[in-house]
């Protein structure tokens, strides 16, 4: 026979169903080849790194579906830590198991590190505000800025599908800009859509309002965690001075 079984049906459903297409047969030196040109070319924080590794390997090279991704990226999202290493982790295992996560994560991480070591070096070695290093620099952030928001829209266009993704997104921009609490919005965002794809869309107004009640609740400057954080630290000191004997308070 010509070919393994395994490679004919993985050829077949590259071929036919995109749902379960797979990556490339590589070995572990092209792995990390391969996740180090990310890693050296994608700039601009996790956003650009995302967009990134989604215009080459789901649009182009077609490593795995784009509804796929997009679940992988929610639930590193909210996992702690860094999503875009996450991604190329699992990514990696998918090509070369174990190992091939291995590789692709030091590939993907291996730059940002040396990076990170010269420019902690030359920050302590010499003044970056008083050289033309430093209107370098805030060039270069200007121009990151604009590669974010470029990654934005691009995973934006992907990902906002339908009015609800729309009006949750528009609901979630608003709560963080006005300093809500993520263990809140991440659940209530992902509660909320669940209910409206179950066609229960009152409910899912209900779940929205409900996490804006919480969210202004336990607020960032007048919420009732911090009325209670500020009752519990005056309340201490008040007992303190009270209990201490006379003389010994400063």
């Amino acid at each position: 026979m010509s070919g393994s079984p395994s490679s004919a049906a993985k050829s077949g459903l590259r071929a036919g169903d995109p749902s379960e297409l797979s990556p490339p047969v590589m070995s572990q030196w092209q792995i990390f080849v391969r996740f180090l040109r990310f890693g050296l070319l994608a700039w601009g924080g996790p956003v650009a790194q995302i967009a990134m590794i989604r215009r080459e390997l789901v649009d182009e090279e077609r490593w795995l579906s784009s509804g796929r991704f997009n679940r992988l990226l929610a639930v590193y999202q909210v996992l702690p830590g860094p999503e875009a290493h996450e991604l190329c982790v699992h990514i990696g295992m998918l090509a070369g198991r174990r190992l091939g996560g291995i590789m692709a994560g030091l590939g993907f991480m291996l730059p940002g590190f040396v990076l990170m070591f010269a420019l902690s070096w030359l920050y302590f070695t010499i003044d970056i505000g008083q050289s033309a290093l430093g209107p370098i620099f805030l060039g270069v952030q200007v121009a990151v800025i604009a590669l974010i928001v470029r990654a934005v829209h691009r995973i934006g266009e992907r990902v906002l599908l339908d009015r609800w993704l729309w009006g949750i997104g528009i609901a979630s921009a608003v709560a963080a800009f006005l300093g809500a609490s993520f263990w809140i919005t991440l659940p209530a965002a992902g509660l909320a859509y669940a209910l409206a794809k179950r066609e229960q869309p009152v409910l899912a107004v209900v779940a929205l309002l409900a996490a804006a009640t919480l969210a202004y609740s336990v607020g960032p400057e007048n919420g009732l965690l911090q009325s209670w954080r500020r009752w519990s630290r005056t309340g201490c000191c008040t007992a303190s001075s009270k209990e201490s004997p006379p003389g010994w308070s400063d």
